[in-house]
């Protein structure tokens, strides 16, 4: 039997009286400001997501230290979406229904997204994704639907262009989950237009080696691999899934770079994998060694909710879907500022519809990584490749 989406409030304290400086003449009504926080702490995303948590909690630390919104402190809503479209749709009609949030941060993959997004077209909700990459994915639910990060494609291009320079391939071996909606893009979409668009010999062709997310072991897949002798080779595939085949190959004697997109960063991948995945390229638009002024506030609060908030060994050092969090978090506090947000019982409808119209037209936000959106709901970003070498991400120039 399915169980149902875990859910419960994430409090956090009223710190503060100052309106802050941008917030109307009038104080917002109510004793809290509530948003919804959509993302998984269970199932195959559980670390990154909890991540987000501790990066979305942060930021309302901040905030709320600041003097909240209008003068009214925000609390976040939390149920778990358990890396899983069922229990996303139960989570966002938990938040969107009976806690009755103004707009939800969430959900995470494409999948769930794909599930979740048509539901906040019906319920009027903004969501906003903060790690769903899959092209096409918020264009085909507007207007509700938003994602604070880039699509694949254009994290694809620069990858492409770094790794090519840097390992010189001309013979490139795709292999490509075909369950999971974003990897399953990237193997059999994304990546090949990418590879020929930088003149790279695609020799898997139209049919590349393939698994299924989740897959026990890659055994077969890595023996057809090996025996076609590729330069290199292009994943389609969640970082858990990459993980266990850049294993299997080195267990097989291949030393061949790979390379992929966004998703590789998830699952730890260079803490678990150590020197066997040092080389891997992977595209990001954030990274924890950034020393900007905003990097540092988002850092030095992330470290003081994280010792408290899912502590563990790969929830001490945030990733870039915390930023996205975060970013999410900070652009509806913007939207209510800016917009006349009343936060009064009988206004919940025409507020939601004033974040997604602030939404719609945000193209200057000031973020740590994000810019607003495009007229797809796709966040505005750029894109920073990075390299696994010594147990973690690093960046290897801006592109």
């Amino acid at each position: 039997m399915k169980t149902q989406p875990r859910q419960f409030p994430v409090l956090f304290g009223i710190l503060a009286l100052a309106v802050a400086a941008q917030a109307p003449a009038q104080k917002l009504a109510g004793s809290e400001v509530r948003i919804g926080l959509v993302v998984p702490v269970t199932g195959q995303a559980a670390d990154v997501g909890k991540r987000e948590a501790i990066g979305a909690q942060a930021a309302v630390d901040v905030i709320n230290a600041k003097g909240g919104v209008g003068g009214v402190p925000i609390k976040l809503y939390f149920a778990d979406e358990g890396s899983n479209p069922q229990e996303a749709i139960g989570a966002v009609r938990k938040v969107a229904g009976d806690d009755k949030v103004l707009a939800i941060v969430g959900p995470h993959y494409s999948g769930t997204a794909e599930a979740t997004f048509p539901l906040g077209n019906r319920l009027k909700v903004v969501q906003i994704a903060v790690a769903s990459s899959k092209p096409g994915v918020a264009k085909a639910n507007r207007p509700y639907a938003f994602r604070n990060t880039l699509t694949e494609d254009k994290i694809a291009d620069a990858v492409v262009k770094a790794a090519k320079q840097r390992y010189g391939f001309k013979r490139v071996a795709i292999i490509s989950d075909t369950k999971d909606a974003v990897a399953r893009s990237l193997g059999m979409g994304v990546l090949p237009a990418a590879l020929q668009a930088n003149g790279v010999d695609i020799i898997t062709g139209k049919d590349p080696v393939t698994f299924q997310n989740g897959d026990a072991q890659f055994t077969a897949q890595v023996t057809r691999l090996k025996s076609l002798n590729p330069d290199a080779i292009a994943l389609g595939a969640l970082g858990p899934d990459a993980l266990n085949i850049i294993l299997e190959a080195r267990k097989q004697g291949m030393s061949q770079p790979f390379f992929g997109t966004a998703p590789l960063m998830e699952g730890n991948l260079p803490e678990r994998g150590g020197k066997a995945v040092n080389g891997i390229f992977a595209g990001s638009i954030w990274d924890v060694t950034l020393d900007d002024p905003a990097s540092r506030e988002f850092k030095a609060a992330y470290a003081v909710r994280a010792k408290t908030m899912y502590p563990g060994a790969f929830t001490q050092s945030p990733d870039y879907y915390a930023v996205n969090a975060w970013d999410a978090v900070h652009m509806i506090m913007e939207a209510m500022l800016r917009t006349g947000v009343q936060n009064r019982p009988e206004s919940l409808e025409p507020d939601r519809d004033r974040i997604k119209d602030y939404f719609s037209r945000l193209k200057n936000f000031k973020g740590i990584a994000s810019r607003g959106f495009n007229d797809d709901g796709d966040g505005v970003k750029d894109v920073i490749v990075t390299e696994a070498r010594d147990g973690r991400w690093r960046p290897t120039g801006k592109r």
